[in-house]
């Protein structure tokens, strides 16, 4: 049996305010914005924009769900599947919004490039390219890519995007990305 205690302590030694694991729909991503509204107006001197918070979070729920869609006939689908989790939690000064899923591998380094690309660029930058890509529908080319949803998360991140992977076998990785705002 799982000891809820010490998954609780963990929660709160990271101070996640909300967390999310399983498989994604989008029923499951609009319930929890009620919730993150609530959690966000708590707490002396919060100054927060709850509708920031709750954009990142919707931005990599989604990323989650149209990966897992694209990748519907990979043999290790059901793995995609169950291996979503979105936290938002809070800082000093500031919320994060923390997202983490199994990928494949292939699709491992055009994602890594993608966010360094737009860790690289200026505010003003970040602000031309959306507007680029929303005008041509960029990124379309490859689905997967997570492309409008990353420039979006970057444009509203107090920080550059951060990201780990963990290789998990030679054809998946898991990966993680964290949007301070």
């Amino acid at each position: 049996m799982i000891h809820l205690q010490h998954l609780k302590k963990s929660l709160e030694e990271y101070r996640v305010l909300i967390c999310f694991s399983g498989q994604f729909s989008q029923g499951i991503v609009e319930q929890p914005c009620d919730s993150i509204k609530g959690q966000m107006s708590e707490g002396v001197g919060t100054k927060q924009n709850p509708m920031k918070v709750i954009s990142i979070f919707v931005e990599q729920a989604q990323n989650i769900i149209n990966y897992n869609q694209a990748n519907k006939n990979h043999k290790y689908y059901e793995q995609l599947l169950e291996s979503s989790i979105v936290t938002i939690g809070r800082n000093a000064d500031s919320f994060f919004v923390t997202s983490g899923n199994i990928i494949d591998n292939n699709d491992l380094a055009p994602l890594i490039q993608k966010i360094d690309h737009l860790n690289s660029l200026g505010s003003a930058e970040l602000k031309s390219l959306y507007k680029e890509v929303m005008k041509n529908e960029g990124f379309q080319e490859n689905e997967r890519s997570a492309g409008l949803g990353l420039i979006h998360m970057a444009r509203k991140a107090k920080t550059p995007l951060e990201y780990q992977n963990y290789r998990i076998n030679d054809e998946l990785s898991y990966f993680q990305i964290n949007v301070n705002s």
